[in-house]
């Protein structure tokens, strides 16, 4: 059931039929649109869709408004003409993605509150580890994209301060993860509206996610009250199978947040020594951290860990892992390139894929 019924009036049938489509099949969740049928008089067609928003070609706005007193947005090519320059407008030949922003920025800045419906609840994933160039990206974006070609509804989200999400999947909105943690600091009432105006959708993928902070200093402005609020909006909102979070290599106060929000924590490490030790570390302040705060207690059982990059010769460096839950070894291929192979189903080595198939199966099922 859609949440904003949205009229559109403009003579250009082909452009209205267009934009209609693209709105329904992308925005579905959120608006159900309708455009001008001359079949109707236009004071019927009011009556008949009983619209929440209309938008309108100037030529229209004089009839309409002696119909309707709601929230009326004019369309148009360019610039209101000097009467209409107090009405709100929107430029018809812009990205469809920022016209319909547009359209639920405006519903929702007038004190209109969406209510979205849950018919499920997202699973969340984390994806960490203590060291880099574990291949932690790699797989928390090859998860994704598995789990969303087996049909699930899937959110890719980095919350790195570094992100490579530009490398992994396409770029397609002016909006980034600096203005969900604004709304989220905001506390903003129709949050999950935001989110799902200012997301990105991955076209080989059809991966969500959002586009990396142009200001990388702005995504150390996020605290664990604000990743609490944007996951729980996310897992609630009844439009995610699957919330897949990249994380940072730190062990603060929002790692602790978002494995306490996490259903499941994959850690990745290789055979580097200096990976390794590192993973040692992360494992004893664990057990440090379950002796002195209830917190441990709350995900210990959740983490699950998964060695990359494994050679014959790596497996020998894992014995002092061997009272870990290890649940994947992901093998060495050196000529596999994640970001070109990745999303392509027929690319990249088979025994990769039938690794990562492996791990996104735990979710699928």
């Amino acid at each position: 059931m859609a949440l904003i019924k949205l009229l559109i009036f403009d003579d250009d049938d082909e452009y209205s039929s267009n934009l209609c489509k693209f709105l329904t099949h992308h925005y579905s969740e959120t608006l159900l649109v309708n455009f001008y049928n001359n079949s109707y008089k236009i004071e019927e067609w009011i009556k008949k869709i009983d619209p929440d928003i209309i938008l309108a070609s100037e030529n229209y706005y004089s009839q309409i408004c002696k119909q309707f007193k709601k929230n009326l947005i004019i369309l148009t090519p360019g610039t209101n003409s000097a009467y209409l320059a107090d009405v709100p407008s929107i430029n018809k030949y812009q990205d469809a993605n920022q016209i319909a922003g547009n359209i639920i920025n405006f519903y929702t800045n007038s004190s209109n509150i969406i209510a979205h419906k849950t018919d499920k609840s997202a699973k969340i994933v984390a994806v960490y580890s203590a060291a880099g160039n574990t291949g932690k990206t790699t797989i928390a974006t090859g998860i994704s994209a598995i789990c969303s070609y087996s049909g699930l509804s899937v959110f890719y989200l980095n919350l790195e301060q570094f992100p490579s999400t530009g490398v992994f999947l396409s770029d397609s909105s002016e909006y980034s993860i600096t203005d969900i943690i604004y709304y989220a600091k905001e506390q903003d009432k129709n949050l999950m509206s935001k989110i799902s105006t200012m997301s990105c959708k991955d076209v080989a993928s059809n991966v969500h996610y959002f586009k990396e902070a142009n200001n990388l200093f702005e995504i150390n402005e996020i605290l664990p009250q604000d990743i609490e609020l944007i996951l729980k909006t996310m897992k609630s909102s009844g439009q995610y199978d699957l919330i897949v979070i990249d994380m940072d290599s730190q062990l603060n106060d929002n790692t602790i947040s978002i494995f306490n929000m996490a259903d499941e924590i994959l850690y990745i490490f290789t055979n580097e020594e200096i990976c390794l030790h590192k993973t040692m570390l992360f494992i004893e302040n664990m057990k440090i951290l379950s002796n002195r705060t209830f917190h441990s207690t709350l995900f210990a059982h959740k983490i699950q860990y998964v060695a990359n990059k494994v050679s014959k010769q790596a497996l020998l460096s894992f014995n002092s892992l061997q009272d870990v839950n290890l649940i994947s070894k992901i093998p060495l291929d050196l000529s596999f390139n994640s970001a070109k192979n990745l999303f392509k189903i027929n690319g990249g080595p088979e025994i990769i894929k039938d690794s990562l198939k492996e791990i996104a199966r735990r979710y699928i099922e």
